[in-house]
């Protein structure tokens, strides 16, 4: 039993590895990056960006084909409310003076070679925290959803 347990753990870790190596490859490379053309930066950026993207929804939709019924359905729901419930939360974060400004001001530091690549990177800080609000949001709506059929069943 404990073998099985390790060898799905190691299963998970090898499908998952290239979700963590290519961000983390990128972001090792960022001194060599900064030496480079821009276009060749912001195009291994963009590679780097869209490997990832498709890859989890390879992902996801190796993970979909093992599903029942009654977990697409919770899936469906969750993707549903979640995403909504993390759009609400990315409103009010941004809301809140306090935290705008953190954000604003997080912007100004890095951004510090023009103001036009400040603003580009507040653009990117503002729709990272709703993907992350949204991501966030669905996974405690899935959470929701299988402890409520759990006590339902009992």
């Amino acid at each position: 039993m404990t073998t099985l347990n390790i060898r799905k753990i190691g299963s998970c870790a090898i499908w998952l590895s290239p979700v963590i190596i290519v961000p983390v490859t990128f972001l090792a490379a960022t001194p060599w990056l900064e030496q480079q053309p821009d276009a060749l930066t912001l195009s291994l950026a963009a590679a780097a960006a869209l490997f990832v993207m498709a890859y989890s929804l390879f992902l996801s939709a190796r993970v979909n084909r093992q599903l029942d019924e009654v977990q697409v359905a919770g899936q469906r729901f969750s993707s549903t409310w979640g995403m909504t419930v993390g759009s609400v939360a990315a409103v009010i974060v941004m809301m809140i003076p306090p935290l705008m400004n953190a954000l604003a001001d997080a912007a100004l530091r890095l951004g510090t070679e023009s103001p036009e690549e400040s603003v580009k990177l507040g653009i990117t800080f503002g729709f990272m925290l709703v993907v992350v609000l949204q991501l966030i949001g669905t996974g405690a709506v899935s959470l929701w959803w299988t402890r409520r059929l759990g006590k339902s069943s009992d």
